[in-house]
């Protein structure tokens, strides 16, 4: 127990967050890089990079299966061991092991870029390590049932709105609105205001329709926003109550 707390506090300190951030950082940066034709001399390179960090995101990976028990007390060990390997983070731990275990095994074959393609899913890693992440999980977390309720809302407004356009518009223009599908692609772009223009009403009865639907999405909009934002406002100022707190204490302690 007292390595694993070892391991667990290694794992929670400041230079392992900087260091395993260092190698998401410069994962991402090669995946980005690799996709450039004018780098195709430098893949080995960048593939070497990509070794290089998901090998050390596997000896993260084993650290953190090691000390499962020790985040976990209350827990069984086979059970927080089984706890971490089934949990978001340990899906997207696992994924960011993937180029250093299986390249050993089609190295110089098509399938390595396959291999590569589940990659991608380090970036959330970031929301373990980053402490920007942290903060919009927690205020995402903060106000997820008024989101829920929003956002449900949003649903319902867009699938009515996609089957009404279909009917008013199919006979109008079956090419555009050939069935509900292309309504709901007509509707989510109307309803967030962004308007690609590749699908849109012609008839008086459908303009008035996207009219009122854009009107609605403008407002709907605000109501995320607005609840995240407050969610934010309300953590930074806990935050901020606990440090003036803390300064407090220290100012009594040392008088």
């Amino acid at each position: 127990m007292k390595t694993q707390a070892l391991v667990v506090r290694f794992l929670q300190s400041r230079f392992a967050n900087y260091f395993v951030l260092f190698f998401i950082a410069i994962s991402i940066a090669s995946i980005i890089l690799g996709s450039f034709s004018e780098l195709s001399p430098y893949q080995g390179w960048l593939f070497s990079i990509t070794h290089l960090s998901s090998f050390v995101f596997l000896l993260e990976y084993i650290a953190r299966i090691y000390t499962a028990p020790a985040m976990r007390p209350t827990m069984n060990p086979h059970r927080a061991r089984l706890k971490y390997l089934f949990s978001f983070y340990g899906f997207v731990d696992f994924v960011a092991i993937l180029p250093c275990v299986l390249s050993y095994i089609y190295w110089d074959t098509p399938v390595m870029h396959i291999i590569i393609l589940p990659y991608i899913f380090i970036i959330f890693k970031l929301i373990r390590h980053s402490r920007s992440f942290r903060l919009i999980g927690e205020a995402l977390l903060l106000v997820r049932e008024e989101l829920y309720t929003a956002y449900t809302a949003c649903f319902i407004i867009i699938c009515f709105s996609a089957i009404l356009m279909y009917f008013i518009e199919r006979n109008a223009q079956p090419e555009a609105f050939n069935n509900i599908g292309d309504g709901l692609w007509w509707a989510v772009v109307t309803f967030t205001t962004t308007g690609y223009g590749d699908i849109y009403p012609i008839t008086p009865l459908g303009k008035l329709l996207g009219s009122i639907i854009s009107l609605i999405g403008i407002a709907m909009i605000a109501i995320p926003t607005a609840l995240i934002g407050s969610s934010f406002i309300n953590i930074m100022q806990k935050r901020q109550k606990r440090l003036d707190d803390a300064r407090e204490n220290k100012k009594d302690n040392q008088a």
